[in-house]
């Protein structure tokens, strides 16, 4: 006669297994919090950089001028008129035959929220020649270099360091994003 033995685990080495899991969730959940949040303000600064491009490529396309709204220093008149925070990121041309804007990007404001902010944004008019001005001045191109405000400048209070993206406009042609640490987000 052959005698079994139970094979198992004891309620001792149990309980062992489920003290080390907790101990690793509890060390990894904030890292993985501030992992996801980080994405998100990546991901956000992104998508105002393809408004941008598309923006400027629809110009080129068309041969006319196409805006990207921002909240303020909005154009006094033509397709960047009326631009306000609710349409920050909104693509838009105005048709040659006259009538009403034409709404070639969806406003990116609605995918921003809590930790998240838009803490200010510009609006942007790209002639057919793909070069970008601020308001109504089309002279000078857009130029964050030499002083013109950021197109966006994004913040999420849920980071502690690394936590905004300012998107730039170089010469009226050349994006980048530039990642700082701000000491709060409003």
């Amino acid at each position: 006669m052959r005698v079994r033995t139970n094979s198992g685990f004891t309620l001792i080495e149990l309980m062992i297994t489920i003290a080390v899991v907790a101990i690793l969730l509890s060390i990894a959940t904030p890292s993985f919090r501030e992992l996801l949040a980080r994405n998100e303000l990546t991901t956000v600064a992104n998508s105002w950089v393809g408004a941008l491009s598309t923006a400027r490529a629809e110009a080129i396309k068309r041969n006319q001028s196409v805006a990207l709204c921002g909240e303020d220093d909005a154009p006094t008149s033509g397709i960047g008129s009326g631009c306000t925070a609710a349409l920050a990121g909104q693509v838009r041309y105005m048709p040659r035959d006259g009538g009403a804007a034409e709404v070639l990007h969806a406003a990116l404001a609605d995918s921003v929220g809590q930790p998240l902010e838009i803490v200010s944004s510009a609006t942007v008019r790209f002639r057919g020649d793909g070069i970008g001005y601020r308001e109504d001045n089309t002279m000078t191109p857009y130029n964050t270099a030499s002083g013109d405000p950021s197109v966006v400048v994004l913040c999420s209070s849920a980071l502690t360091t690394d936590n905004a993206r300012r998107v730039e406009l170089i010469a009226g042609s050349t994006v980048q994003v530039v990642r700082e640490t701000r000491a709060n987000c409003p």
